[in-house]
Formats: structure tokens, C-alpha cells, sequence
């Protein structure tokens, strides 16, 4: 919660995976305190708590965010309740509490600059490009034209495959800056080495007749993954093109779908290439778009999948044999037999033989594993790139 004068600014309103209740109870006591709501990124660990607060909570005010983070947002809530709905008893929101929640979103274009009214008279808010998620935000708070307060948190400086990075000119010297260093200290390869060892990784495992599992996030991180990995198969030389490549959640037909019309959210590359040559990055010619097992198990083998799984918050490589004792290929590479809970990941592991479920609690290094708390049998673990 940030305060200016008294004006009070919701900054994000994530969730964590277990949906834990006593930040959200505690959250729900204020919400009628609240003006406004900013969001940054799309994702559950910014935005998941909304449609609880909206429905539950009684938060009722203006909820400010890009384009992008408004329709993927959706994807995210509608993907993450159906996936919990599918497995247990999920009684947090509904469809309909997301769709309320995301009804009373402002959707603003990046730089476009809001005169606030009211108990907000003097303050404006802009939306700033951030990286690292597509319509990824960093909001600057300007009071009487002079004060400038900047929330950052997440950002990207670096170019990307389809985003450019943060825009750090249009802020100056800001009498606060409210951010985060939670990968301050990580030295992250070059793309092209990353990008190296990932198909080398993926080519290995499928020659040696195995399926490749990517845990990735239902419209972030994903669509550079996507992107990266259909150009991996329309290469002769690559050696992929003999297999298939799927992608697995309950909406991926409609996550490609709002990717391709969000061209003008994307880097100068891409937008280039689309204007001069009508290219869209996410007319994906070697991607099969699954919405369940069913359609999955139709896709041959062998084949690379990427499923959302919402254990996992960042997109991580699993190399799987998915020769399991009692199991189909099928169920072991999608059944909760297979099951990760990674809550930091730094660098990641490639397993190739997994038995039962394991949960990491924590991978910060190369193989640095703090706690493994069900049954794990594992009989190779090597070094993987996180993706």
C-alpha cells in the first residue's frame, strides 16, 4: 500500500500458489481504504488476488493497467482456476469473480498519462514499458508536476527476443523509488548461449526416443519460449522438424490469438518485420495447440510439450525418460506423477528418469535443492539452462 497525501495506491495484488489466506484476510480488512489499484505484469504473483478481492473482499475502486496485462491477465485467472477446478475442491473465486474483477480494469497505452480526480487532485499516474512480460508496466507517480515516486519491480533493461527493455529515460532523479533486487546478483549467460544449450538439450533427449517436458507460465515468459522454439523447428538444419511440438493449457488457442493482434506491444524487431513484411512472431507453423490430454495424446511421439504447471513460477527445462514403471508415455509426462514445485529457480535441473512427485522448495544454484518433502527417485540429475 503507498499513501500520497490521502490518496492510497493498491501496488499489485498477487497470490502465491498455495492461494494463503491470512495475507489476503489481512488485505481483505483494508481494501475499503483503497482508491486505486496499479497493476505491473499479468501474471498470478501480481494480479491472482483480484478476482478475490473483487468478489470477496469488496474492493471497489479504479484498477489501472496496460492492454496486454488486462487480456493476458485473463488467461492467466481463467487458466490458473481451471486448472485448480479440474484437480480439487477450488471454492477461491469463479470464472464469474474474474470477469467482474477484470471489468473494472482501466486499460491504458503506455506513456498515456491519468489526471487523477477527486481525493487524487494533483497527483498523475503513466504506465512505462518494463520488459519482461509482455505490457509489463513500471508506474510513475508525479505530485503537483514536481515529485515523482516510480514503482519498478520485475523489470528487464535487456533486449529480448520479442520485448524491448525497460525504458529507464523518462525517469529522473524520483524522490522515491519503490523496487526490488531479487535477481541483483545473478549473471545470466548471452542468449545465444542459452539458446544453444537449449536445443542441444531438446535434440539430444528426442533422439534418444525421449519427450521433452517445459514447465512454463500460461501468457508471460511462454511466448518468448514459443516463439524461440517454432523457429528451432522451421530450421532444415536443426534436425527437429521430424518432431512435434505442442503446447498444453486450457487456453492456449486464445493466449496465441491476443499475441498475434499485440504486435505493436512487442520489440522494434518484430514490429519491423511485421510492418515490412506482414511476419507475425506468433503465426506459429510447428506449434499444436492442446487444451487437454486428449488432444496431447493425438500429437505423436516423440515430442517436446510445454504445459503450464502452477507449481512452477518461472519456465524451467525438464528433460523426462518417460519410461515409468505402470505409466503410459502420456501420463508420465502429464499426470501428477510428474510434479514440480520449484519457488525460486536460478538455474534449473534436467532429470532423466522421475518416478514419483517431488517438491523443491527452493533451486537457487545449479542443483542446490533445501528441502524435498514426498518420495523422490531420481537417477540423474543433470545441469539444465533455465529458459
Amino acid at each position: 500500500m503507498l499513501q500520497v497525501d490521502d490518496f492510497r495506491f493498491l501496488l499489485d495484488c498477487g497470490w502465491d500458489e498455495d492461494f494463503s489466506m491470512d495475507f489476503v484476510k489481512d488485505l481483505c480488512r483494508v481494501t475499503h481504504q483503497v482508491d486505486a489499484v496499479l497493476l505491473t505484469y499479468p501474471d498470478h504473483l501480481h494480479l491472482g488476488a483480484l478476482p478475490y478481492l473483487v468478489g470477496k473482499g469488496h474492493l471497489n475502486c479504479p484498477i489501472y493497467a496496460t492492454v496486454p496485462v488486462y487480456k493476458m491477465g485473463q488467461m492467466f485467472m481463467y487458466d490458473l482456476y481451471q486448472s485448480r477446478h479440474n484437480s480439487q475442491d477450488f471454492d477461491k473465486f469463479t470464472l464469474d469473480d474474474v470477469d467482474v474483477a477484470f471489468d473494472k480494469i482501466l486499460q491504458l497505452e503506455y506513456s498515456q498519462t491519468i489526471t487523477l480526480k477527486g481525493k487524487g487532485h494533483g497527483l498523475q499516474i503513466t504506465p512505462l514499458p518494463a520488459g519482461h512480460m509482455i505490457g509489463g508496466t513500471i508506474w510513475k507517480i508525479v505530485k503537483d508536476g514536481e515529485e515523482e515516486i516510480v514503482y519498478a519491480v520485475d523489470y528487464n533493461h535487456k533486449k529480448e527476443r520479442h520485448l524491448n527493455g525497460c525504458q529507464l529515460d523518462q525517469i529522473s532523479r524520483p524522490s522515491l523509488l519503490i523496487t526490488d533486487t531479487l535477481n541483483a546478483l545473478y549473471n545470466q549467460p548471452s542468449r545465444r548461449q542459452r539458446d544453444e544449450q537449449l536445443m542441444t538439450t531438446i535434440l539430444q533427449t528426442m533422439r534418444n526416443d525421449g519427450n521433452v517436458l517445459v514447465a512454463v507460465d500460461t501468457a508471460g515468459r511462454m511466448l518468448e519460449l514459443a516463439q524461440l522454439m517454432d523457429q528451432m523447428w522451421r530450421s532444415s538444419e536443426s534436425g527437429l522438424t521430424a518432431y512435434s511440438l505442442a503446447l498444453l493449457n486450457n487456453v492456449s488457442f486464445n493466449v496465441v490469438e491476443f499475441a498475434k493482434s499485440q504486435v505493436e506491444w512487442m520489440s522494434d524487431k518484430v514490429m519491423r518485420s511485421f510492418e515490412d513484411h506482414r511476419n507475425n512472431p506468433f503465426q506459429l507453423k510447428h506449434v499444436r495447440l492442446c487444451h487437454n490430454l486428449a488432444e496431447l495424446a493425438r500429437v505423436p511421439e516423440p515430442k517436446s510439450i510445454k504445459r503450464t504447471l502452477w507449481n512452477v513460477t518461472e519456465s524451467c527445462l525438464f528433460k523426462v525418460n518417460p519410461r515409468v514403471p505402470g505409466t503410459t508415455r502420456i501420463e508420465a509426462l502429464t499426470s501428477s506423477k510428474v510434479d514440480f514445485y520449484l519457488f525460486e529457480v536460478v538455474t534449473c535441473v534436467s532429470v532423466f528418469e522421475v518416478v514419483t512427485c517431488v517438491s523443491v522448495f527452493e533451486v537457487v544454484t545449479c542443483v542446490s535443492v533445501f528441502e524435498v518433502v514426498t518420495c523422490v527417485s531420481v537417477f540423474e540429475v543433470v545441469t539444465c539452462v533455465c529458459v
